[in-house]
C-alpha cells in the first residue's frame, strides 16, 4: 500500500500540519509545558505568540516545517486529549476514505477484467488491497469488506460504498482505542 504522494496530497498534509502548528501556538503555557517538543520549537512558538498578524502567519508556517521533524502522532494525541482537537478525527476519517477508495477501485478494476474475459465476477475475487488492510487492521471483518466491495462493483449502489466506509472506520477506531489502552 505504499503509494507515491501527489503534490496536492503533500500540500494537504502540510496544511494539516499548519493547523496543528496554529493550535499549538494558541495553547496556554501550562499545556505547552506538558507537551514533548524540542527547545527550538518552544522558542519559535514563543516568538509566534509575540508577533503581529502577518509575521505570525509566517511564523506558523515555519513552526509547521519544524513540526515535520517532531513525533506528529504524539502531538496530535496530546492535542486531542487536552483540547478536544478535531485534527486526529479528520485524519482517521481521511484514512478510512482512502482505504475504502483503494478497495473499491481494485474491485471495479477486477470486475472489469472479468467482464472483458467473459468470466463471472465472484464475491471471492482475488484481492491485494484486502490482505494489506487486514495487515494494518487485524480486527476488520474481511468477509464484510469483500461483500460490500463486490456489491458496489456489481450495482454501484451508494449504500454499499457507505457501508464499506463504516466497516473500515470502525476498524481504524478500534485499533486506535487499543493503542490508547496500552
Amino acid at each position: 500500500m505504499t503509494q507515491k504522494l501527489s503534490r496536492s496530497e503533500i500540500k494537504r498534509r502540510f496544511k494539516q500540519i499548519e493547523t496543528i502548528a496554529k493550535e499549538i501556538v494558541e495553547l496556554k503555557d501550562p499545556q505547552l509545558g506538558k507537551m514533548v517538543i524540542s527547545d527550538d520549537l518552544r522558542e519559535e512558538i514563543a516568538l509566534a505568540r509575540k508577533s503581529s498578524a502577518g509575521a505570525r502567519k509566517r511564523q506558523i508556517k515555519y513552526i509547521a516545517k519544524l513540526l515535520q521533524d517532531e513525533p506528529i502522532d504524539e502531538i496530535m494525541a496530546f492535542l486531542q486529549k487536552n483540547r478536544g482537537s478535531k485534527i486526529l478525527e479528520n485524519q482517521l476519517h481521511h484514512e478510512a476514505e482512502r482505504l475504502r477508495d483503494a478497495v473499491i477501485n481494485e474491485a471495479l478494476t477486477i470486475a472489469e477484467e472479468y467482464r472483458a474475459e467473459g468470466l463471472a465476477f465472484i464475491p471471492d475475487y482475488p484481492s491485494n488491497e484486502i490482505p494489506s488492510l487486514v495487515d494494518d487492521y487485524p480486527d476488520i471483518d474481511t468477509n464484510e469488506v469483500r461483500k460490500s466491495a463486490y456489491q458496489y462493483s456489481r450495482n454501484r449502489h451508494r449504500n454499499h460504498y457507505r457501508e464499506l466506509f463504516r466497516i473500515i472506520k470502525a476498524a481504524i477506531e478500534k485499533q486506535r482505542l487499543k493503542q490508547e489502552l496500552k
